[in-house]
């Protein structure tokens, strides 16, 4: 049930970038804008009947030439049905990839820390940092970080992206973003620089995320972590509960 609801707000959220093309197995999300970022380019594999990887292939890789994309991304929801797909992906020589679905109920989680500010202005400073923060994500290619934040700025900040900071003489030090749509909140990009960390501010931000979501409506909140890596425990400490897993890969579509 959870997953379901998450779908829901994948679904919402795809429905703000240029294209979502309905498949029998889901979607192909499109968007010539920002070729080189995965989000609003990939396939969306939420069916829980078997797909061969080729059905998928032949919805995701004219689209993904259609909006410059260099990259074939697939995400599936419901991957414990999927697993002859995966197994073809895996067989071909992609590395799938398992991100852990954690879910938080919406109960209170503590009074505010006023170390944390919403970010209202989104100034140089801010472009910085967040800059600055996606190499922390393994994203260091200039054009895909110009493109992220004009991703932001275009489109899910007028969306109802929130970000959230923790600043040291004017300059951000740790960094979380949220969005509410279908009633789920979900939460990213949570980041403290590695001079300003183990001071709590991930945890100070985590919460005040999940108090702003639950006032703006959200009845549950998701996140994604590494299984079995520290963040969960961040984030089983805050209430998270483990919802369950999305398979997917990402790699080089030939040309």
């Amino acid at each position: 049930m959870d997953l379901e609801r998450l779908l829901a707000y994948w679904r919402a959220q795809d429905a703000l970038f240029q294209g979502v093309q309905e498949t029998p197995w889901g979607a192909v999300v499109s968007d010539e804008r920002y070729p080189a970022i995965q989000e609003p380019n990939y396939a969306r594999v939420e069916t829980r009947e078997p797909v061969r990887l080729g059905e998928v292939e032949a919805e995701l890789l004219p689209a993904m030439a259609r909006s410059g994309s260099s990259r074939s991304h697939v995400v599936i929801f419901f991957p414990e049905d999927q697993t002859q797909l995966i197994a073809e992906a895996s067989t071909r020589g992609e590395r799938i990839s398992w991100d852990l679905v954690m879910v938080h109920g919406g109960e209170a989680v503590g009074e505010a820390d006023g170390r944390v500010e919403e970010v209202h202005d989104f100034d140089a400073a801010f472009w910085m940092a967040h800059a600055a923060s996606t190499r922390l994500f393994d994203m260091d290619e200039q054009p895909a970080v110009d493109q992220l934040q004009a991703l932001e700025r275009e489109v899910l900040i007028p969306g109802g992206r929130r970000w959230l900071a923790v600043r040291e003489q004017g300059a951000p030090i740790a960094l979380a973003a949220f969005l509410v749509l279908e009633g789920a909140a979900y939460l990213d990009h949570v980041v403290t620089f590695p001079a300003a960390r183990r001071r709590g501010y991930a945890r100070a931000l985590t919460r005040r995320a999940l108090a702003e979501a639950v006032a703006a409506g959200a009845r549950r909140a998701f996140l994604l972590a590494e299984p079995g890596g520290p963040a969960e425990q961040l984030y089983a400490r805050l209430g998270f509960v483990r919802a369950g897993y999305l398979a997917g890969w990402l790699s080089t579509i030939p040309r």
